[in-house]
């Protein structure tokens, strides 16, 4: 899987021959695009992953990962069920009241 440039420059303290060498998009790589990337990043992650792959990364991680906009963006974006979506919203509220405290 080649990761363009454009990408890698937000995965900064990452290894960028160890993140291009893989074979698909690593987990690391979809969460800081969801979570940092502008219009040109999220474009080249919906292009390179699966919708399924990417419903799955927030079902596993990133309900827990991500802040609640991109949360919301990226729920609504893959098809996730609305009141699943608000849930995590919910969480992810909370979870950045506590940091906040």
């Amino acid at each position: 899987m080649v990761i363009p440039d454009f990408v890698l420059s937000l995965m900064w303290e990452y290894d960028m021959e160890s993140l291009s060498a893989v074979d698909q998009v690593p987990d690391a790589v979809i969460e800081r695009v969801m979570a940092r990337g502008g219009i040109g990043e999220m474009r080249w992650l919906l292009d390179a992953v699966p919708v399924e792959r990417l419903r799955t990364y927030l079902k596993t991680r990133g309900m827990r990962a991500l802040p609640p906009r991109e949360l919301r963006f990226w729920s609504w974006i893959t098809g996730i069920p609305e009141p699943e979506a608000s849930g995590w919203v919910q969480m992810a509220r909370k979870r950045e009241a506590l940091w906040r405290s």
